[in-house]
């Protein structure tokens, strides 16, 4: 087991994916010679003392996770990668979480972390477009999947036995399709009853476009859980038939709520985009802006406690032959990976 430090800008109770990321996988039983370090504050006048700081830790392997919420734009992380990877003896590892679908500006920043001794990509299509840019680093890109933050639960509820009918899980902000949410659940319960629930984090700064997309839909009728723990979560979304998911630019391999609503048995309702698998083809349902609503009353009114079943087998399948089956898996992914830079 390698002795490894994770710097980190986010981590619980922080609202940041990446921080839940990086919390489960210290929770792991691989991890027991690891240290964290964790900072909200990344102005790069902090350069030489955050040096310092990490320095204290006496690692020899660092693993930066990035993007996360605490480093903003800062461009102090890209600048430990390239201190560290070129003029140190430390090997210095960029989990890269996100990158083909950055902006143009975030995407510039990030070249930066193409100095780093070795790169991680969470899905194929990451790493096979940053060799695209940089095939000569082949040898220092690699892959290890996520693991959903979201345990299941240990016994799976039923279709019958599920109360809401439909939901969407996932962070509360804009370009996250929440506006096609929205936009389904009006056109639905316009028509009949539908059981709706939202369940998420949110930031304060996002809660009044919450609010304007409420009261732009007055007549809705949903329920709202916002901030809750794990546990309560897991429970919510045993609780849940279909999880209408508009991703904007398409479900992906990388989409944690994706792999929380099958994790915990839920049909998932989503966009196609040029990030979808084949594996993924088998077990999501596709719809557009325009089909939504009517796709979505074709699985409730055609659904049986059968076919559910074997749709479930499916989920099941996928998550055991496309990604960890633990958190330990992950965590000695990063050992194996640190051990391939012994001096």
């Amino acid at each position: 087991m390698k002795k490894i430090l994770l710097i980190t800008g986010a981590y619980p109770p922080d609202i940041c994916g990446v921080g839940d990321y990086v919390y489960n996988l210290l929770s792991s039983g691989n991890t027991s010679q690891w240290d964290l370090y964790y900072s909200k504050n990344w102005s790069i006048r902090l350069l030489r003392k955050k040096i310092s700081e990490i320095n204290n830790f006496d690692r020899e392997y660092i693993y930066m996770q990035y993007p996360t919420l605490g480093y903003k734009w800062s461009i102090l992380p890209q600048l430990l990668c390239i201190y560290y990877s070129i003029f140190t003896y430390k090997k210095f590892i960029v989990v890269l979480h996100e990158f083909s679908q950055r902006t143009l500006k975030a995407k510039l920043a990030s070249l930066c972390f193409f100095f780093a001794n070795g790169i991680i990509f969470t899905n194929e299509f990451e790493k096979k477009y940053a060799l695209k840019i940089f095939p000569f680093k082949r040898k220092h890109f690699y892959v290890v999947k996520i693991f959903s933050n979201i345990k299941s639960v240990p016994h799976l509820n039923t279709w019958s036995n599920r109360k809401y009918d439909l939901v969407y899980f996932g962070h509360i902000r804009p370009n996250k399709g929440m506006e096609d949410f929205f936009n389904v659940v009006s056109k639905v319960q316009s028509q009949r009853s539908l059981k709706v629930a939202i369940i998420g984090q949110i930031l304060p700064e996002f809660i009044n476009y919450l609010k304007i997309l409420q009261e732009q839909t007055i007549n809705v009728s949903i329920d709202f859980y916002f901030n809750e723990n794990v546990h309560i979560v897991s429970k919510l979304l045993n609780n849940a038939k279909v999880a209408f998911l508009p991703f904007p630019d398409g479900v992906s391999e990388r989409r944690g709520s994706f792999l929380a609503a099958i994790t915990n048995g839920i049909l998932v309702l989503t966009y196609s985009g040029k990030y979808v698998t084949l594996a993924l083809k088998k077990i999501c349902s596709f719809t557009t802006f325009d089909c939504a609503s009517t796709d979505l009353l074709k699985i409730l009114d055609n659904m049986t406690s059968e076919i559910y079943a074997v749709m479930q087998d499916e989920q099941k399948k996928y998550l055991l032959a496309e990604f960890p089956s633990s958190w330990d898996d992950i965590a000695n992914s990063y050992n194996v990976i640190a051990q391939r830079y012994n001096n």
